[in-house]
């Protein structure tokens, strides 16, 4: 990490540790980047039992800070500090414990993200800790039972022939926002399947692309036709992709029945 930035990290993770109730501190690994990569950013996660300052609070905690904005449906903050844009997000600890007893039980918590959530827990540099809860918590994600990835599983490659059917309809009714839509959809939920399937929690985003292909267990052809969906080229149209879509579906049927 650049000096400036592990700097703001400690000074900014100094501040968030002095809060009443924050237990734990983490810093995603989009820090470690070249500042000026276009995906760098500072981006903490704080763990916190009972309740955290309020808005005012906050502001005045970060009051050097520039464009500061605020979420109260997603607990987040986002500023810019000396240049760097920050993301600060509040995770209640209480919460996080009840989904992880519970985490075969309550799938929809996975639909939109996958396992990031468990990702972030378990591969987040830890800058601050008040207690051992984090190092327990990555015991615990290292043992979930085989009901949790079985479940999510099913309900992965569930979600991904729901948007391969969207597809092929798009694709007979040449109706290319629906087509992107879904392919985006497909994409997505074909990635989690992949990590479910080979034990692994599912990357930001930012990360999907490469750390697909990287996984240790693939189907045969899956990176070159996961490769050919996602690039552009002529003599891949809409309806070869929607293909090849296809093809990588059925393809991962032989390692769902392991």
């Amino acid at each position: 990490m650049k000096r400036r930035v592990e700097k703001i990290a400690r000074d900014l993770s100094d501040r968030l540790a002095a809060w009443e109730g924050v237990d734990t501190i983490t810093l995603a690994e989009f820090a470690e980047m070249d500042p000026t990569d276009p995906y760098f950013f500072m981006s903490f996660d704080v763990f916190y039992r009972g309740s955290l300052p309020d808005l005012n609070q906050r502001i005045q905690t970060f009051s050097d800070a520039g464009a500061f904005e605020s979420s109260n449906v997603s607990s987040k903050d986002r500023f810019i500090i000396d240049s760097v844009p920050v993301r600060v997000e509040y995770k209640d600890i209480d919460r996080i414990n009840s989904d992880l007893r519970h985490a075969d039980e309550r799938l929809w918590i996975f639909r939109q993200s996958g396992t990031y959530i468990f990702y972030r827990l378990s591969t987040y540099r830890v800058l601050h800790a008040k207690s051992d809860w984090i190092e327990k918590t990555r015991e615990k994600l290292k043992n979930l039972p085989k009901e949790f990835w079985k479940a999510l599983e099913e309900s992965s490659f569930a979600a991904a022939e729901h948007y391969l059917s969207d597809l092929q309809a798009a694709v007979i009714r040449d109706d290319w926002l629906f087509y992107i839509i879904s392919m985006a959809g497909y994409l997505k939920n074909l990635s989690s399947v992949m990590f479910v399937l080979n034990r692994r929690f599912e990357p930001s985003g930012r990360d999907l692309y490469q750390r697909v292909l990287e996984l240790p267990d693939l189907p045969e052809n899956f990176r070159g036709r996961f490769y050919s969906i996602v690039h552009e080229s002529d003599e891949f149209p809409p309806s070869r992709k929607q293909e090849l879509a296809e093809l990588l579906l059925k393809s991962i049927l032989p390692m769902m029945s392991k």
